[in-house]
C-alpha cells in the first residue's frame, strides 16, 4: 500500500484527498449493522475493534516478516495512546445515549473539527482559509439542523452532554495523534496496534461496568465482525491512511457527512424516509463539505514528499 523502508522513510505519490470520502462511506454503515445486533453497545464497540485488529493482523505481520516495522519505543506508545482515545471516543459517546438525546450527542460529538483545527492552529500553526472555516461552521449547522428538536435539558442530560463533548475530544485526539505517527509509521504498523490497544481499552472497560459479553450466537457474531471489518478495518483504516497525505482538520471535517450518508444508506437498505429535517440538515452538510473540499488543498497535504521521523 505504502513503499516503506525500515527505519520510517517512506516515499510514495499523494492519492486523491477524495479517497477520504471512501472511509466515509464504510464508516457510515455502522448503523445498519448496529440496527441488526442485539447486545449491549459497549459490547458492539468492543468487538468491533477486535475485529479490525485481526483485519490488520495480516498486513503488519507480513510487512513485519518481509520488511521489519517501522515502530520504535515513541511510535509505539503513540499508537497505544492513540488506541485509548479511539476507545474513549466510543466508550463516552456510547454511554452519553444513556443520559442524553441521540440528537443532543450527535451535535455534540461533531463538534470535533473545531478541536482538530484549534489544536493545528496552536501547534502546527496551520491556518485555515477564511472559505474554508465558512464550510466547517456550514457543515456543523447542517449537523445541528439534522439533531435538533430533541434536546433534553436536564441534570442527567447535561451529564450525558459532557460524556458526548468528551467523545468529541476524544476521537480529536485521536486524528492528531495519528497525523503525527503516520509521518514515519506505515499504515499496518499503526492501525495495527491502534485498534488493539482500543479493543482491549474497550473490553478492559466493559468488563469494569459488568458489561454482557456474550455474542449472542454465531450468527450475531459473524455481523459484529463484519460490522468491525468494514467500519473500523476499511473505514478507520482509510483514513489511517489518508492522514499521512492530507490534514487531520480535513479528515475529522469529512467525518461530518456520516449521519448523511447514513441516512442515505437507511433509506436505500431499511426504507426508512427521512424527514425533512434531516433532509434540509443533509444538503447544508453537503453544501458546507463542497465548500470545504474544493477550497484549496490544506496545509499538511503533501505530494511526493519525503518524510522522515524527527527526534
Amino acid at each position: 500500500m505504502n513503499n516503506i523502508i525500515p527505519g520510517g522513510i517512506e516515499m510514495n505519490k499523494s492519492p486523491s484527498k477524495y479517497f477520504v470520502f471512501l472511509g466515509l462511506f464504510f464508516t457510515s454503515t455502522s448503523s445498519i449493522f448496529v440496527r441488526s445486533i442485539d447486545a449491549p453497545s459497549l459490547t458492539i464497540a468492543s468487538y468491533r475493534l477486535l475485529a479490525g485488529t485481526l483485519f490488520m493482523m495480516v498486513p503488519f505481520l507480513r510487512n513485519w516478516s518481509r520488511k521489519g516495522t517501522t515502530l520504535d519505543r515513541e511510535g509505539f506508545f503513540l499508537s497505544v495512546v492513540s488506541g485509548i482515545f479511539l476507545a474513549g471516543h466510543f466508550a463516552t459517546w456510547i454511554s452519553s445515549l444513556e443520559y442524553t438525546t441521540v440528537s443532543s450527542s450527535t451535535v455534540l460529538v461533531a463538534l470535533s473539527p473545531i478541536f482538530v483545527a484549534f489544536f493545528n492552529f496552536i501547534v502546527l500553526k496551520e491556518r485555515l482559509k477564511r472559505i474554508q472555516t465558512i464550510g466547517i461552521l456550514v457543515s456543523i449547522a447542517g449537523a445541528v439542523i439534522i439533531s435538533a428538536g430533541d434536546i433534553a435539558v436536564s441534570g442527567e442530560a447535561l451529564f450525558g452532554d459532557f460524556l458526548a463533548f468528551m467523545g468529541a475530544v476524544f476521537v480529536a485526539g485521536y486524528l492528531l495523534i495519528g497525523k503525527k505517527v503516520r509521518k514515519y509509521l506505515t499504515l499496518s504498523d499503526y492501525a495495527f496496534v491502534t485498534y488493539a490497544s482500543a479493543a482491549v481499552t474497550l473490553f478492559v472497560l466493559a468488563v469494569i461496568m459488568k458489561t454482557d459479553l456474550s455474542p449472542g450466537g454465531p450468527t450475531q457474531l459473524s455481523v459484529m465482525f463484519l460490522h468491525g471489518i468494514i467500519c473500523s478495518g476499511l473505514g478507520h483504516t482509510t483514513y489511517n491512511w489518508m492522514l499521512q497525505h492530507v490534514s487531520s482538520t480535513y479528515v475529522s471535517t469529512v467525518t461530518l457527512g456520516e449521519p448523511v450518508f447514513a441516512s442515505i444508506l437507511a433509506f436505500l437498505i431499511l426504507r426508512e424516509t427521512p424527514s425533512l429535517q434531516t433532509v434540509a440538515g443533509g444538503m447544508i452538510v453537503i453544501a458546507g463539505l463542497y465548500v470545504f473540499v474544493k477550497s484549496p488543498d490544506l496545509s499538511g497535504m503533501i505530494s511526493g514528499k519525503k518524510y522522515e521521523k524527527t527526534n
